[in-house]
Formats: C-alpha cells, structure tokens, sequence
C-alpha cells in the first residue's frame, strides 16, 4: 500500500545543513506510528552493530527524543532468542538515513501488529524549516488529497509530503480547513474543521489508511516549540 513513497534521500526536503560527523554531532529522533495501536508496542532501533535501544510508537503524539550518532540507515525491529538461546535481530522495517539533525521517524504499519512490519519515513524536522505555525502534510494513502487550509491550497499525490504556513482567517490563529479526496474522477469533501495556526504549535499532519479496510484516516498531530526556539530566526 505505501510503495510509492519517494526514496529516504528524497525526504530530506526541509533540510537546511548537513550534520556534523558522528563524534561531533548527535541527531534528535523522535516516532510516531500509524495506525496507532493500543497500547503502542514499543519497538528496538539498531544504533551500531548488535546495539540496540528501544523506541516507543505512539500513534497520538510524537514520542520523545533519543539522541544517538548519525545513522547511515534506521531501521527498526525487535531483538529475538531462538531454539538454542541465541540472540538475533528480527527487521521490521528500515531506510536510508537523512542528513537532518532532528527528525521524526514515522512508522506505517503493513498489518496489525508489529511484527507484520512498517514502511520507514524519515522526515527532517529542524524548526527553521518546519516551524511554528506550519502544516506538514504527508500522504500515506492512495488517495490524492486537494483541499484549502486558511489562505492556501493543498493538493498533495500518494507518497508526497510537503510544508504550508497559511495565513489565518479567524481570530486567534485559526484556520479553516476543508480537504476533499480523489476516487472515480470525483472530489469527495471528507474533512471540514478549523485548526490552530499558532506560531508556536507546528502541526504533522498525515492522511493514511488502514491497512485492514483500506478506510481513508487523518491524524493532526500538534507539536508545541519551546518559546525560546520559536522567537528564533
């Protein structure tokens, strides 16, 4: 359902500098997970050879953050024991890692449960180029996605992402928000809300579908800026 994603590389997008190396440099990651489960399995990501640290999946909100060395791949999974007692690492899912030095890892789930493996996205999600008051739309379905999100249009193809900071249309940063999706050469109006444009609230927002009924969901997740990073250039 999400091969058609642009290569890891391509998700580099809204990277403004390359980290630093390794012994100079750690990255942020942070997860989320979709379609959420409850309650989220927490899953292992390899850090170095026969490293792991365990990760949470929240599907609600973006987990915290795990600072580790640049990682050439992410790839996560869960470390198993067979028959004999040794220890092995089962693959969920893995990509190329991105020159971000933060960035949120989305999880896409292929089945159920974890084990049935994800589709690894990572998104670079430095605040000078996914800042306050920003939409970050990536569409994880089949399904193209046109809509108006304050001043401005959105029309977003399967497996692409893209930014928007809209001009509000009500008082205290509020937006109206209205998205329609493709199927049978029709525009059908699913979602029609208002969201927060406050500067210092960026929201991730995903279009997904359940990999059980193949429903169209949209999960707006809101990530508060400290003050401090919000007020800078």
């Amino acid at each position: 359902m999400y091969s058609k994603f642009l290569p890891a590389a391509a998700l580099a997008l809204f990277v403004l500098a390359p980290v630093a190396p390794a012994q100079e440099q750690k990255v942020k990651l942070r997860f989320l997970a979709f379609p959420a489960q409850t309650p989220p399995e927490p899953v292992e990501l390899l850090v170095g050879e026969g490293i792991t640290i365990e990760v949470d999946t929240p599907g609600h909100e973006i987990s915290q953050g795990h600072l580790v060395a640049p990682l050439g791949s992410i790839i996560v999974g869960k470390t198993v024991t067979d028959s004999e007692g040794k220890p092995s690492f089962k693959i969920y899912g893995q990509a190329k890692g991105i020159p971000a030095r933060e960035q949120i890892i989305l999880l896409l789930r292929k089945g159920r449960e974890s084990a049935d493996g994800f589709v690894v996205l990572p998104i670079g999600a430095d605040v000078n180029s996914f800042g306050g008051g920003s939409f970050l739309f990536v569409n994880a379905s089949d399904l193209r996605i046109k809509g108006t999100i304050g001043n401005l249009n959105l029309d977003i193809s399967p497996g692409k992402l893209g930014v928007l900071t809209p001009k509000p249309d009500f008082e205290g940063d509020i937006c109206q928000v209205t998205l329609s999706y493709l199927r049978d050469d029709k525009f059908k109006r699913f979602y029609d809300t208002r969201w927060s444009a406050n500067k210092d609230v960026r929201s991730l927002v995903i279009f997904y579908q359940n990999p059980q009924t193949g429903r169209l969901g949209i999960a707006p997740i809101m990530d508060i800026i400290p003050r401090k990073r919000a007020a800078e250039p």
